[in-house]
This record gives C-alpha cells, structure tokens and sequence, in this order.
C-alpha cells in the first residue's frame, strides 16, 4: 500500500513539474509566431496587444500574464507601435538581440508587403475617380479613429490644469512651430518632472499636504499604468532568463558583407544624396513616434512639403493606407519611400523609421521594466501623456485639412463617434468609412 501511494505521490510531483516548466521559444518560434500576428494584427494598439496576449500567454504559456502585463507597460513608454516594441522585448527576453529583430520584423513583414503592393496599386490606378473617392473615405475615418483615440487619451491621462497647458503647447508647437515630436516629448517630460518633483512638492509641503498618488495614463489609448502603494521602494522584477550564446552571437562578417552590398546597390542606383537625406529624416521621425505613431504626422507632413517629396492628399492616402493595412501606422513611410524611389526607396524608408524604436526597446526595455513604478518615471509619463494628446490633435488638424467635401467631414464626426461609443476594431471603421464615400460619390454626392 505505501508503495502504491508513494509511486502516486511522484506521479502528481513529476505532472506537476512538467506543468509549471514553460516552453522556452526559439528564435524560429518568435519569428513565425510575430509573422502570424503581423498578419492578423489590423487595427493596432489595444486590438493587437489582445491578439498578442492570447498568442503568447494563454496559447504558448511564454509569458505570465503580469509579465505581459509589464512587458506591454514598458513597450508603450517607448516610440513606435505598442504590439511591434512588445514582440521586439518578448523576443530581446528570450533570445537576446536576434530574438528581437525576429519579433520587430515577423511583426513588420507582412504590413511591409501589404503597403508595397498597395503602393503599386496605387501609382498605376490610384487616378481613377473610384479609388480616389474610396481613399477620401479611409481618409476621413482616419481623421476620426484619431479624435476618438485623443478623447480616450484626453480622459485618462490629462486631468491637471498643468497638463491641459502641456497639451495645447504640444498642439500649438506641432501644428505652428514646426518641432519635431522628439523635441514636443522632451519639453512634456521636462515639465512633468518639474512639476511632479518641483513644484507640486513644494506647494504641497507649504499648505501641509500630502500629495495623493493617482494612476498615470500611458500615451498608447488611454491605458493606464495602475499606482503601486509605494513607487520608490517597489522592489524590481527579476531578471528576465538569460540568452542562449547562440542566440546572441552575431556573426559580423555576414553583416559587414550584407551591409556592403546594401552600399553597393545604393551607390550604382546615384541615388547616394537622396536616400541618404530620406533616412535621416525618417529615423529623426522614428524617435517621437508615439500614440501609436500618429503623432508623427504633423513632423512628417512638414518634411515632406519642405522637401516636396509627395502632395498634402497622397500624404492623406499615405496615412490611411498605413492604417488599413496590418501593422503599425509607421508603414505609411513605406508607401511615401515607393513613390518617391519604388522598392529601394520604400526599402530606405521603412528601416529608417522603425530602426529608432526597435534600438530603444532593445537598449533601455529591460532597465525601464526594472524602475518602471519609480516616482520620476511616473512624473515624466504625467507629462508625456498631454503632449500625445496635443500631438495627435495636430494630427487630425492636419490630415483634416485635405477634405475636399462635408461629407468628409461628416465621415470623421460619425467615425469618431461611433470608436467612442462602441469597442469596434479600427480597421472596419476604416473599411465602412471607404465604402460609405464610395456609396455616396455613386449616389451622386
């Protein structure tokens, strides 16, 4: 009898081992499951982190759900897409630097390869009357996705009266003074940390009060990033499992070599000056690629007219065709890069606006998840958070301003109502408003 319970006893203690141990992914698992949320993925922010969380939580069991909870946290705090920079610390987690660029560019594939075609599409049929009446309604529900997403933004995370003036300086610096969005984040970090460390502090010590902490609102859709009882002393999370040597190894002469032939090819195109010039612009870019990347638009729009690279209404269909596509908003570079050079240029474009987003992920994620509940971090996303708000808002002011009819107009406020009201993914809002203006032009409106 004792050996019987004693043989059951080391059943359930070997069952119960083998459920807590957790797969530990490869670098080919990251790559071919971010390939399958690429393309999956439409709508971005909260829709995607959701696909995200079924893939890598519930399905695969890589992650608990407080590690993706901070993992998700931390990817928010960064520029760039939400789900891309998740993907890229899940991978960074696992499988070091190469497991990274398995997550960013799984993720990235697909959109990559949606926008060119799309592209192409677009330079042999995009003068007809039908496809321009379409992209005038994806136009249009992209101006109010955007208002819906700053209204969200707007409740969450811009409560203080100091926080409402960093949004208008956001807006006013963004739509009027032409400053980049790395340039409106630093001036909002500055000030919450000013304020948050600075004056409130001091006000709050000469009446004699306690100041209360209060949730912060993180700059991707108004999620909020909850208050611990005590930010400075929470401990930090352990550190994440450590790489494997084959995983992390990066063999330099194949990089040299591909990065040589990369020169080559530029250089017998004597397209060197213009590229070059491209991707600086797109990497500047890149780093204040926050609210999902909408708030690179107003910054965006600015050096294209200033370089006279494309018109105001391709920018237009740029920025929906980033959106209706799975993937990041950031694609639209993409579809800016195709008709300025074709492939190469689309090629420059893209590896220069997400080579920015991707290298802070990889060089401050695991610090940030580490002292993420620290008062000044918190400090500084209370100011962050107003300046996306005003960011975006200049966004749809200026995406706005290529309307060509009321009707457009009447596309935004409905779509924008409609994101407000209801939990609706992104992408059918996009494809309703597109069909809607198609509808209409066909009725004769």
């Amino acid at each position: 009898m004792s050996s019987v319970l004693g043989s059951t006893a080391e059943w359930l203690r070997r069952a119960t081992a083998r459920s807590t141990t957790r797969e530990r992914p490869s670098t080919r698992d990251l790559f071919t499951t971010a390939l399958w949320l690429g393309c999956v993925g439409f709508g971005g922010g909260i829709s995607v982190l959701s696909q995200i969380d079924g893939e890598v939580v519930k399905k695969r069991g890589w992650l608990t759900e407080r590690e993706f909870s901070n993992t998700v946290t931390v990817s928010q705090m960064l520029p760039g897409g939400a789900a891309a920079n998740a993907l890229a610390y899940i991978g960074m987690r696992f499988g070091g630097w190469v497991g990274a660029l398995a997550g960013y560019v799984g993720f990235v594939l697909p959109g990559v390869l949606a926008v060119g075609v799309l592209s192409w599409v677009y330079v042999r049929f995009g003068t007809l009357p039908s496809a321009d009446r379409l992209l005038a309604g994806f136009n249009a529900a992209v101006v109010g996705i955007i208002c819906a997403i700053t209204l969200k933004m707007v409740r969450t995370g811009v409560s203080q009266l100091w926080q409402m003036g960093v949004a208008a300086g956001a807006l006013l610096l963004a739509a009027v003074g032409s400053a980049s969005p790395a340039e409106v984040v630093l001036m909002a970090i500055c000030s919450g940390l000013a304020v948050d460390l600075g004056a409130r502090p001091a006000l709050a010590r000469a009446r004699g009060i306690v100041g209360k902490r209060v949730p912060v609102a993180l700059p991707e859709d108004g999620a909020l990033l909850d208050s611990p009882k005590n930010d400075d002393s929470a401990p930090p999370p352990p550190n994440p499992p450590a790489p494997s040597d084959s995983t992390t190894t990066l063999h330099l002469p194949v990089l040299v070599g591909t990065l040589g032939l990369i020169v080559a090819l530029v250089h017998a195109t004597g397209l060197d000056a213009k590229l070059i010039e491209m991707a600086v612009v797109y990497f500047r870019t890149g780093l204040g690629a926050y609210g999902g990347g909408f708030a690179i638009i107003p910054h965006l729009r600015q050096m294209v007219h200033a370089h006279e690279w494309i018109t105001d209404r391709q920018f237009a269909d740029a920025v929906a065709i980033g959106k209706i596509t799975p993937g990041p908003v950031l694609l639209m570079a993409t579809f800016i890069g195709y008709l300025q050079h074709g492939w190469l240029g689309a090629s420059v474009a893209t590896v220069a606006i997400f080579s920015g987003p991707f290298a802070l992920v990889g060089l401050l994620g695991t610090w940030l998840d580490r002292v993420r509940s620290r008062r000044w971090v918190r400090a500084a996303l209370r100011g962050l958070t107003p300046a996306v708000v005003g960011l975006m808002a200049a966004a749809a002011i200026t995406l706005g301003g290529s309307f060509d009819a009321k009707l457009e107009v009447g596309i935004a406020a409905a779509t924008a109502l409609t994101a407000v009201r209801f939990e609706v993914n992104p992408a059918w809002l996009l494809v309703l408003g597109g069909v809607a203006r198609l509808g209409l032009s066909f009725a004769g409106l």
